[in-house]
Parts: structure tokens; sequence; C-alpha cells
């Protein structure tokens, strides 16, 4: 069966940075394909028309991934002004803007008495490569009944 509208798709896959391995996925998620995901377009599209057991490789520029680095996104604070169980390399924390909407912002780097916040996505500025294996594509219960 091949992938298209309301198929019920699981796949595994991995995304790299040239040879650093990001992600590895390797317990199949499933999605109803066509419906709103959490994949980026370019990586659904590439899925249409893919049976069980095909295997692809997608390259994703940072324009059609996560976007390109967003310099403004990234601040250096003081880490006494941070509490304790965020001053750690990698821990999130959502801040606000003066509109009230949140972002998660990551912390990337403590030099001294600064640590370094990041609100772009992790994946930000890269070029990913996707390597999927599809490992079942069938009807969804509503096309079924």
């Amino acid at each position: 069966m091949k992938i298209s509208s309301q198929k019920l798709v699981s796949m595994i896959y991995t995304i790299h940075e040239g040879s650093e391995l990001l992600e590895n996925v390797d317990t199949p998620v499933s999605f109803i394909y066509g419906k709103e995901t959490n994949l980026l377009p370019i990586v659904e599209k590439s899925l249409n028309g893919k049976e069980a057991g095909d295997e692809l490789t997608i390259e994703v520029s940072p324009e059609l991934g996560f976007g390109e680095i967003d310099n403004s996104l990234i601040f250096v604070d003081s880490v006494s002004n941070v509490p304790k169980e965020y001053s750690k390399i990698g821990m999130q924390i959502d801040f606000k803007n003066e509109k009230g909407q949140k972002r998660k912002f990551h912390v990337t780097k403590i030099e001294g008495d600064n640590i370094t916040f990041d609100g772009n996505h992790p994946f930000s500025g890269k070029i990913l490569i996707y390597k999927i294996k599809i490992t079942d594509v069938a009807e969804t219960e509503a096309v079924k009944a």
C-alpha cells in the first residue's frame, strides 16, 4: 500500500548534520498522512507514494527546515540572575516577551559569571540529512468503516 492522504504511516528515522547524529528514533512513530503533523513539509511531501520497507534520504536546507539562526534570539545574562536549576547547559526555560508570548530558550554556554540563552530551534542554521525507513502503511479506522 502506498502512502497517500489519510493513510496511517509508521516510520523510524535519524537526523544528521554531516556525520554528527542529532536525533535517532528507532521505535516507529505513527501519523496520519495529510493531517496536521510535526513533520517538516518537505519531509512529509517526500513520503508521498512510498511503501512499507522503502528507505529514503532527504537533505533539508535551513530555509526548508528550522530556519536560519536569528541572533536577536540569543542573549547573555549573569548566572546570579538565573535560578540554580536552570544553570546547566541544555536546560530549557520559557521566557515571555512584552506581548506575553512564550518562547522556549535553552542554555548553550556558561562562562564565568555569564550564561547564554538561545531561543532558536537547536536545528536552526543546519543542513539536515533525514534517513527514513517506512515500517508500515495502513488504512485509518475512518476509512475502514
